[in-house]
């Protein structure tokens, strides 16, 4: 099995391949600095990295970016953050090495809590808004190795870990206030959430622990042929995604397919589900106290991946992709969008047919009740297996405040692959981000040196 780590020197050559990062949308491609007032929405081009993930605070920003890698075993991101105290220019943060950036949450104070990962340990870390270190811990989870398994335990290889076989990209974090939920899924492949408190020491304090979902046998995927993973659905399976609303109430959703959690989440809460319920996901609503509340199966019918969550008032939606039909030209792929009720435990499932093979990636909430979609559109995927094409367009869309037809939104496409990967609020405007010439599946087969993207970040009106 391989495993990447980052070279020492990576981190600082990729920062120096991205000093200009505040630029003019000119067009060109060209890295001319430009920085701008703290008023003016960050902008960025970057050369050889996605944008992952942007996130807000006042004028203080953070950017999660990731350098694409071929296939692997054990999937271990290679992620930088970038830090913008007070609307002044970015800087990466130096990151340990041997440790994977997996995730961050950006508190209303400005400061940021990071998680990273190793095969088996997750590390939290609290900085400040310029990127300096204020505490650093390894995780612990005494009640981990404990913890419910339904079925065949056979596969699981270290029941003391805080990291599944498969990927570390299994953990993700959400402000609440100050303090930090964090959920990641265990060597158990059991799902844990924890609400954590920082008080200004060295450490995290624990405020509570609550099994979201028993552990059970999860599939595990490879390509037969192929180098890069453009939806990253090969560890689809074992990811979560997870968002908490103002009021503290945490939603967390995980995919069913490749698992046996249908009968595992049945078993261990005693809430009998359809038996032909194979696909699709399972979304949990935990209260501000670490309550369950309960969960609702959102049942595509058909095969599927979960890549957001987001509450939207007392409503939780869930998006990702099915393939609804097997068309020979390589599409049938749509984006979907689930709106649940978690009191009532109802759903509302909408496909989302663009233009060929669709994926929602991330979505936003607005204050008129719209929702903001963004992901990948127009790509194929070869009818019997997982690769996927090149050419790929942005997708950007609006859907109206109840079920109805979603309105496309005009974005330039860049050469080769593209994706739209994060929509978000910033002051009183939004911000989006993602990537252009990008890899297909097949794209580095024979060039490693075509496994590369441009990464983006700007500004979007959405009246």
């Amino acid at each position: 099995m391989t495993h990447f780590q980052r070279p020492a020197w990576r981190t600082r050559v990729s920062l120096l391949a991205s000093l200009a990062l505040l630029v003019s949308c000119g067009g060109d491609g060209s890295l001319s600095p430009a920085p701008a007032p703290a008023t003016q929405p960050p902008s960025l081009m970057l050369s050889g990295v996605t944008v992952n993930k942007f996130r807000a605070s006042r004028n203080e920003w953070g950017v999660l970016t990731e350098r694409l890698q071929p296939l692997v075993d054990k999937t271990a991101p290679d992620r930088d953050l970038l830090l913008s105290a007070g609307g002044g220019q970015p800087q990466s943060v130096d990151l340990p090495q041997g440790w994977s950036l997996i995730d961050f949450a950006l508190h209303p104070s400005g400061e940021i809590s990071l998680v990273l990962a190793t095969d088996t340990q997750l590390r939290l870390q609290r900085r400040g808004s310029d990127g300096r270190l204020i505490a650093d811990m390894t995780l612990t989870d005494p009640e981990a190795p404990t913890d419910p398994f339904i079925g065949n335990s056979t596969p699981v290889t270290d029941p003391q870990s805080l990291v599944p076989l498969g990927t570390r990209d299994a953990v993700h974090l959400a402000p609440v206030g100050e303090d930090l939920l964090i959920a990641y899924r265990t060597g158990l492949n059991a799902v844990i959430a924890q609400r954590l408190t920082y008080n200004g020491g060295a450490d995290f304090e624990r405020r509570w622990r609550t099994i979201v979902e028993p552990g059970v046998p999860i599939d595990r995927i490879r390509l037969t042929s192929g180098t890069f993973d453009p939806f990253g659905s090969l560890d689809n399976q074992w990811q979560l995604v997870l968002d908490v609303d103002p009021q503290g109430r945490s939603a967390i959703a995980v995919s069913l397919g490749g698992t046996d959690l249908p009968k595992g989440h049945s078993e261990y809460f005693s809430e009998p589900l359809d038996p032909a319920l194979v696909s699709g996901a399972m979304v949990t609503m935990l209260d501000a106290n670490g309550h369950r509340v309960g969960a609702t199966p959102v049942d595509t019918g058909v095969i599927s991946e979960v890549h957001a969550v987001r509450w939207a008032g007392d409503s939780i939606l869930v998006a990702g992709r099915m393939r609804t039909t097997l068309r020979e030209d390589g599409g049938g792929w749509d984006g979907y969008l689930a709106r649940v009720n978690p009191v009532n435990r109802t759903t509302q499932l909408q496909a989302l047919d663009f233009d060929r093979g669709d994926v929602i990636l991330d979505l936003a909430p607005l204050d008129d009740g719209r929702i903001a979609i963004a992901g990948s559109t127009a790509y194929v995927q070869n009818p019997t297996g997982a690769s996927i094409s090149e050419t790929a367009e942005p997708l950007l869309a609006m859907l109206p405040a109840t079920p109805g037809p979603a309105q496309r939104l005009p974005l330039p496409a860049g050469p080769r692959h593209n994706q739209v990967r994060t929509v978000a609020a910033w002051l009183q405007g939004w911000v989006i981000g993602g990537l252009q010439n990008g890899p297909g599946t097949h794209s580095a087969d024979s060039n490693p040196t075509l496994l590369t993207c441009d990464g983006f970040l700007q500004a979007q009106n959405f009246q």
